[in-house]
């Protein structure tokens, strides 16, 4: 019998045009134009975005999102629930109206997923719905591709230390890299949702509350960290991190906003002050946030100030790219998702060659 010919670590097919012949097959990632779809099961939303794979290069084309908070029903422990699997079957099904039909669709679940008792369950319902196989992240992985997506649109310059730190629902990962070069990454269970559950469950936030959340990460970030290198840039993502980016304008003037165009360990101290006893209800009116970002917006800011000052960033910017973007720019250049990396392994970014 004939072997099907795949891509590497897809288990999907070529396109007929390509050739799995030793040192040709990335070739075809140049000379076939084709549609991809990256899909990002998070804890606290299913995003999915869609790129163009042109000679060269890729660009996206467009984005869809599911408002659906999986780690409200899995953290602490519980399983992902039917309701649950239905919702997210169908969005991966749905394809927007009159677009181009993917030639592959690449499905990335992390932190819920990672942690639910059922999620073997949940791989296999999801793929027998919809055809697409699921590929739960492990925590180095998710790591990776989300310093790799914010290092492909940060024009870095050579040499540059990178610092990046992101809050999801349901883990935080923070890590570095020197000129491309990743030195260290690092998945933490310290995501908004999780710790919300853990910490506030509905009441108010208290000072003393926001203490124990940024000494509970103090505590975590030591117990699995590097000696962090001084930083020439540190660069913020995740929808948790721009929503605290937007918060700084309650409390600072336009004046101090154009001087300072970053986030500094102050700055989020202020938020936190003007956040203090106050219900969510209260911190979305106060900050002009939508409801259920203001539910876990808190925690993740206890913890993006514990992350500034452990790993000694005094200034952040933020971004747009992430783990779908990150992906992406693997994908792109070698045509599958074999990462070349043990936990905490340094190692060259993709493109780059040991010496």
């Amino acid at each position: 019998m004939r072997r099907k010919r795949v891509f590497a670590g897809s288990g999907l097919p070529y396109p007929k045009s390509c050739t799995t012949r030793r040192g040709l097959r990335r070739l075809c990632l140049y000379i076939v134009r084709m549609i991809v779809r990256i899909i990002d099961i998070g804890s606290n939303s299913v995003k999915s975005s869609r790129y163009s794979i042109e000679p060269g290069r890729h660009r996206l084309t467009d984005r869809d999102k599911l408002d659906y908070a999986l780690g409200n029903a899995v953290f602490p422990s519980g399983p992902i629930p039917e309701a649950g699997m239905q919702r997210i079957a169908a969005f991966i099904a749905t394809e927007p109206k009159g677009a181009e039909k993917p030639r592959f669709t690449f499905a990335l679940a992390t932190s819920a997923v990672r942690s639910a008792p059922n999620r073997e369950d949940f791989v296999r319902r999801i793929e027998e719905e919809t055809g697409v196989a699921v590929r739960v992240l492990s925590g180095a992985e998710e790591s990776y591709l989300i310093h790799l997506g914010i290092i492909s649109q940060a024009n870095a310059e050579p040499g540059q230390v990178i610092k990046t730190i992101d809050i999801g629902g349901g883990s935080a990962e923070v890590s570095w890299s020197r000129g491309g070069r990743y030195l260290f990454g690092h998945s933490y269970e310290l995501g908004a949702i999780r710790l919300t559950r853990r910490f506030l469950d509905g009441k108010a936030l208290t000072r003393e509350t926001f203490q124990r959340i940024h000494d509970h990460a103090i505590s975590e970030f030591r117990s699995k960290a590097a000696a962090a290198p001084p930083a020439d840039r540190a660069i913020g993502s995740s929808g948790n991190v721009r929503a605290l980016t937007r918060m700084l304008d309650a409390v600072r003037s336009p004046g101090f906003a154009k001087a300072v165009p970053f986030m500094t360990p102050g700055t989020l101290e202020d938020v936190a002050e003007a956040a203090f006893d106050r219900t969510p209800a209260q911190i979305a009116a106060f900050f002009g946030i939508n409801l259920e970002r203001a539910r876990i917006v808190m925690p993740a800011a206890a913890v993006l100030l514990a992350g500034m000052r452990h790993f000694d960033i005094r200034r952040l910017e933020t971004t747009e790219a992430g783990l779908r973007e990150g992906a992406m720019a693997f994908w792109s250049r070698h045509g599958h998702f074999d990462l070349p990396l043990a936990e905490d392994a340094p190692h060259d970014a993709p493109g780059k060659k040991r010496r």
